[in-house]
């Protein structure tokens, strides 16, 4: 027997082409998907987009239930704000109606095979990127994954709100199609992905197993005594300029230290072509006074950490079709960092741009710190030319921040695919609401309660936002929070 559609209310007030207000008789949450028969266009799919109660209870009525009196009792009505997405046409475009609905009509809870069809939820074989379900449903939401190598990606969300548990996510489907990618992990959070997620009671709903991605995964560090698992991460001392020598050697005087400094190089260099850090450290050591020794102490330092030698890491060991390389910045300093991601962006651009290399997806975390709003790092303009320019030499680029006000906005508003976890400081939540389009008032402030788990997806392949369940892990998780009194 077939199950009745349930009905939830009744259309009321002025009512437009694109929403509504509604009188509920039945319960439903903010974000629910409802319908409404069109006379011409049969069922239209809509979505709650705002809930408020009404009563006629006034101050005077309120101060007498403060003093016991409960014998009139209070009348009140839910109310809620109605968006129309729409419906799918015979050519399978999605449309709205050209006529407004009538007030009174009656309005229903939308079932599961509308939703699909009018959102699109669909399988997308080797295309599709499964990242959850739909929120309070069983509809899987998979984003088109040359979407998002072709016109990038963001993931926002504050501290403690899981974008390295939804990036991780993310990087397993990546993996799993074979995309190569490059992941700047300032933290060392990603090296986990490489073992299969322990068991941790995770709904079966979802349907994922576990799995590790050992085999498609390397890892690269500058310094590899505190990342005993990575490569060594090294850069051709003939190929870094006086200017970039001083910010690894960490001085950021200028003024006082590029000349000396460039006099010391080109001594060097005339005597030795294929001079090394420890041939700099000798020159220096003969020299006298404040600035030389400050130069032999820093460029000791330098050769300590055995980022620049003489060859450096080769292109083809850094980028390998079909693996994840990740680049383990853990325990480098930010400027020495800045420094290491503005190279490799570089390299990957200007190679990729003469097919040296495959098409390949940069992922960013902490992003603002390397594509800053407020002042210049030396990565920004190279960061911002892939934004800008990557997608049509296929180069994506996935950036990731628990501060979305503070990243550079020509790179944010570039990124067409947003997911986007629970925010709630108010300049983050109107630099993300600057930057997607069709982001109404009531998502904005749902995106303030999100519980942990549910993020708002823009793009991907999908027309409207969608509110979605992220998938558990099938890797280990390696960006928990660190304990500090154990239980």
């Amino acid at each position: 027997m077939k199950r009745a559609v349930e009905e939830v209310g009744l259309i009321f007030g002025d009512v437009g082409l694109g929403q509504f207000q509604i009188s509920l008789s039945h319960a439903v949450e903010r974000g629910d998907y409802l319908t409404i028969n069109d006379e011409a266009q049969g069922r239209v799919l809509c979505q709650l987009d705002d809930l408020r109660r009404t009563s006629d209870l006034n101050l005077e009525r309120a101060d007498e239930i403060g003093r016991g009196d409960v014998s009139t009792p209070i009348h009140e009505r839910l109310l809620g704000s109605v968006r129309v997405i729409g419906y799918r046409d015979g050519q399978g475009l999605v449309k709205i109606p050209t006529i407004p609905f009538r007030p009174g009509s009656k309005v229903y809870r939308a079932e599961e095979p509308l939703i699909a069809e009018v959102l699109g939820l669909k399988h997308r074989g080797n295309a599709g990127a499964y990242v959850g379900l739909l929120r309070n449903h069983r509809l899987r939401i998979e984003l088109d994954i040359n979407q998002l190598v072709q016109r990038h990606v963001s993931v926002l969300a504050k501290t403690g709100g899981g974008k390295s548990y939804l990036l991780g996510v993310l990087i397993e489907e990546l993996l799993r199609h074979k995309v190569t990618c490059v992941i700047i992990d300032p933290h060392g959070e990603y090296g986990s992905i490489r073992y299969p997620a322990e068991k941790n009671g995770a709904s079966p709903k979802f349907a994922v197993e576990a799995q590790g991605f050992a085999r498609q995964v390397q890892e690269f560090s500058p310094d590899v005594s505190l990342n005993p698992s990575a490569k060594p991460l090294t850069f051709s001392l003939r190929h870094i300029d006086p200017r970039d020598l001083l910010v690894f050697m960490g001085l950021t005087n200028i003024k006082s230290f590029l000349a000396p400094l460039k006099d010391l190089v080109e001594a060097v260099a005339a005597t030795t072509p294929e001079y090394t850090v420890k041939d700099l450290v000798r020159a220096a050591e003969r020299g006298e006074g404040a600035v030389a020794e400050t130069l032999h102490e820093r460029l000791e330092y330098l050769e300590q950490t055995k980022i620049l030698g003489p060859k450096g890491t080769s292109l083809n060991e850094l980028v390998v079709k079909g693996m994840a390389t990740l680049i383990n910045l853990r325990g480098v300093a930010p400027d020495v960092q800045e420094l290491v991601v503005a190279r490799i962006a570089l390299t990957l651009f200007d190679n990729r741009k003469k097919g040296k290399i495959p098409p390949l997806f940069l992922v960013l975390e902490e992003a603002h710190n390397f594509a800053p709003q407020q002042g210049s790092v030396t990565s920004s303009r190279i960061l911002k030319n892939i934004a800008s320019e990557g997608r049509k030499f296929g180069l994506g680029l996935c950036v990731v921040t628990q501060r979305a006000a503070r990243i550079d906005k020509s790179v944010l508003s570039q990124c067409n695919t947003q997911l986007i976890l629970q925010v709630t400081n108010p300049l983050d939540l109107k630099a993300i609401a600057q930057s997607i389009e069709g982001l109404t008032d009531g998502m904005t402030d749902m995106i303030q309660s999100l519980p942990v788990g549910v993020a708002l997806v823009t793009g991907g392949g999908y027309h409207t936002p969608l509110f979605c369940e992220v998938r558990p892990r099938a890797s280990r998780h390696g960006g928990e929070s660190v304990r500090v009194v154990e239980n």
